[in-house]
């Protein structure tokens, strides 16, 4: 379960949430961390994908248009809101779910995704572990760089007004590659790259 459960609630941030995908950075970053996981993942038309943490859907729409078949599931219902407000006539599914006990059989897509999620969960052993459950070849995560400049700059302003970021947990690439491994029930391949500068790191666990 996400922690500040009051900020992701909120239905002005909820409503606001993708305007900064329209500014320049927002648009920089968002091309690059699109790239690295077309990279990393090489994903196929008709494959099922899930995105854990999707928010008002961002990414979802976009996995949508690459021709997969997309389930985004969220804690939050203001998000939600948001997220299926944009679905008009696209076959997409947006569903309230606790990222820690998910409602899908075991092996039920063949990808899925988490982005910017692992950072704002309170047990993320126990997500990571429902990832690799529900997956079939493979688990995508997407996080902040713990030693970025950006990284640095939201923990010094949580430190001085109220912010999600004040709890966040970044990684590094050796944290993260750590904590997939002590989640890992079976034997698996690890990928990871960085982007941004190295502000964004990507990894792939391959399970087949």
């Amino acid at each position: 379960m996400n922690f500040y459960p009051d900020f992701w609630e909120n239905e002005e941030i909820a409503q606001n949430y993708d305007k900064w995908y329209e500014s320049e950075e927002g648009k920089y970053a968002d091309r690059k961390e699109k790239d690295l996981f077309l990279k990393l993942i090489n994903p196929h038309r008709g494959q099922s994908l899930l995105e854990i943490g999707s928010g008002t859907g961002h990414f979802s729409f976009w996995f949508h248009s690459l021709g997969l078949g997309v389930v985004g599931v969220d804690s939050s219902s203001a998000m939600l809101r948001v997220a299926r407000g944009k679905i008009k006539d696209k076959k997409i599914s947006f569903i309230k779910a606790n990222a820690e006990k998910l409602p899908f059989s075991s092996n039920s897509f063949n990808l899925v995704t988490l982005i910017t999620t692992l950072e704002f969960v309170d047990l993320p052993e126990k997500v990571l572990k429902e990832a690799f459950r529900v997956a079939k070849e493979k688990v995508f995560l997407g996080v902040l760089a713990k030693w970025s400049l950006l990284a640095f700059k939201r923990k010094i302003k949580a430190l001085f007004k109220s912010s999600v970021y004040k709890e966040a947990k970044f990684y590094s690439a050796r944290e993260l590659i750590k904590l997939v491994k002590r989640c890992a029930t079976e034997k698996i391949r690890i990928q990871y790259k960085k982007t941004l500068k190295g502000v964004f790191i990507g990894l792939v666990v391959n399970l087949k």
